[in-house]
């Protein structure tokens, strides 16, 4: 929870070139959809914002990578164009029929349609998508390579004519019991024909791809026929025969640029899946759940993939990669950044009914007819974990001036000094004295009008700055210190990460520290030690230093 940008640099020492799918519906230049966000950003200011933030996404993304941002027509040529500018490759710009009704756009054609940017880096590519009813209809049969089916071999439409693709026009030799044969041949370059080397036999029947007195061509050269002769069948009727092929579905085909399905419209499939699951509408303009799914789908978030959305809206991003976890028993993880109030209302309500039930009626979870297990499928989550991050607001609110410093009338020394030196110590900047003593930081935090102290977590913020990938997380005690060991990987390496309160230590103290963390397991076994703070054990080194350098640094 928290502002996007902060998120995307908090995030990025962690996540960086893991994630496979970020998908994104940032807010448009239009006025139908103001929720929280100012939607009259205008051109430049519009471009820089989401610049700002898809530079950072491209951080994110593994080698093969794909982000994903939906866009209507307001911005779409200017996104582009910027998009180009960042990414490495353009895969693909998806129209969709995301309003079937049209929306009210004055004296302005309706727009009934929105678009999917795909882009990605150097190895990504689009993947297929599950095939429709529709098409699975146009292959009804199937056998062990899959489903198919039948269609003339003689072409039929553009370019059907001999002289169109000589090399097409040859003769099949059918036997008596419709076996298939083609007879030697021999190319000629001049008659532009092939010479047949080799009469037919006893019984077969000479056919070639003719219709009445027209020459046409078959569909495929007769090397293919030959290679592939089972995929072949031979019809006889009174006109004489006919031969047909297996026409197969290709299952990896890819996407088209034309996404019209109805599960895409986000009134019926997004507001109103809302709707079902809070008894009322809580969000206007929800995403369709089934386009944010196929939209995953299609960038390669398979079964292990890391998902990114930091225009989380109402969390139409998570309750997809539920579902898609759900359909095929998938460890998908998601990762949202959204800065409004209904986080609270709507975003981590949403998460939590979705995770107990996939479907839900008036605000209740529906049996939906399977025997009263609400389960349907595999691949429930059984953890979120959800953080607030601190504010620009949050930031001021905790910068505490130097009673004692010369404060000048003149702003310009105030912008430029007042925030290095005469501050330094403000609970904002989470200076020595902060890291010394971890576990009670608090920052004040205005709210309706009143100051409120909250507990910061500085061991939780150092693993997202120095990119820490947490294993297992213990607590211990000895004598009265408490400890907080993190045990995980940071850099390639295995990593102990040691918290304790250190404020107002002695040598003694540190003595003792040394002696009981060399008694530790994690710290045995680790390749690098950090503890908060000083210490007193051979090859450990204070995180302080690093804390400080991450914490306000950018862009590194």
């Amino acid at each position: 929870h928290g502002d996007n940008f902060q998120a995307l640099n908090l995030i990025t020492g962690k996540y960086r070139g893991r994630v496979k799918c970020v998908y994104i519906d940032p807010p448009y230049n239009t006025d139908a959809s103001a929720i929280l966000y100012k939607n009259n950003y205008k051109d430049s200011s519009w471009l820089t914002m989401m610049e700002n933030r898809l530079v950072l996404a491209r951080l994110l993304l593994s080698d093969d990578g794909v982000l994903c941002c939906a866009i209507d027509d307001e911005e779409a040529w200017r996104l582009r164009a910027l998009m180009q500018s960042i990414f490495e490759r353009e895969l693909g710009i998806v129209a969709v029929r995301s309003n079937p009704a049209g929306r009210k756009s004055g004296e302005q054609f309706s727009p009934a349609h929105e678009y999917a940017f795909f882009y990605g880096m150097q190895d990504s590519a689009p993947r297929s998508l599950p095939k429709t009813e529709k098409e699975l209809k146009r292959y009804p049969l199937s056998d062990e390579k899959g489903r198919y089916a039948w269609y003339n071999l003689i072409r039929n439409g553009a370019n059907d004519k001999r002289a169109d693709a000589p090399k097409m026009f040859y003769p099949i030799y059918v036997g008596q019991k419709d076996a298939l044969r083609i007879p030697k041949m021999e190319w000629s370059e001049n008659k532009q024909e092939y010479k047949i080397l080799e009469e037919p036999r006893a019984g077969e029947i000479v056919v070639f791809p003719v219709v009445g007195d027209v020459e046409k061509n078959w569909h495929r050269g007769w090397d293919r026929v030959q290679s592939e002769i089972g995929d072949y069948r031979v019809r006889r009727n009174g006109e004489g025969v006919s031969i047909d092929f297996k026409g197969r579905m290709d299952p990896d085909s890819m996407p088209k640029t034309w996404w019209h399905r109805c599960e895409y419209a986000s009134a019926n499939h997004g507001t109103l899946a809302l709707k079902n699951m809070f008894s009322e509408s809580p969000f206007d303009f929800a995403k369709s759940i089934k386009l944010v799914e196929d939209c995953i789908r299609a960038s390669g978030g398979g079964e292990g993939a890391h998902i990114v959305d930091f225009f989380a809206g109402s969390g139409t991003t998570a309750h997809a990669v539920i579902n898609l976890n759900r359909e095929d028993d998938g460890k998908r993880k998601f990762v949202l950044a959204e800065m409004g109030e209904h986080f609270d209302g709507v975003v981590l309500p949403r998460i939590k009914k979705v995770m107990f039930a996939p479907e839900w009626k008036d605000g209740k979870p529906s049996h939906n007819g399977n025997g009263g297990n609400m389960f349907e499928g595999k691949g429930e989550p059984r953890l979120i974990k959800y953080q607030r991050i601190e504010s620009y607001e949050d930031a001021l609110d905790n910068i505490h001036f130097d009673k004692d410093a010369v404060l000048s009338d003149e702003k310009d020394y105030q912008a430029r000094y007042m925030l290095k030196w005469e501050s330094k110590g403000c609970a904002t900047f989470a200076n020595a004295a902060a890291l010394d003593s971890p576990f009670p930081y608090k920052l004040r935090r205005a709210k309706d009008g009143k100051d409120e102290y909250v507990s910061a977590d500085l061991p939780e913020t150092f693993n997202y700055l120095a990119g820490m990938h947490l294993r297992a997380r213990r607590k211990e005690q000895d004598g009265n210190c408490d400890y907080l060991l993190d045990y995980g990987v940071m850099d390639g390496k295995e990593t102990v990460i040691v918290w304790r309160d250190t404020k107002g230590w002695t040598k003694a103290d540190y003595l003792r520290d040394r002696k009981f963390l060399q008694g530790q397991e994690w710290v045995k076994s680790a390749r690098m030690v950090y503890t908060n703070g000083d210490n007193a054990l051979k090859g450990a080194k204070s995180l302080n230093p690093l804390f400080n350098k991450l914490m306000f640094s950018q862009g590194e």
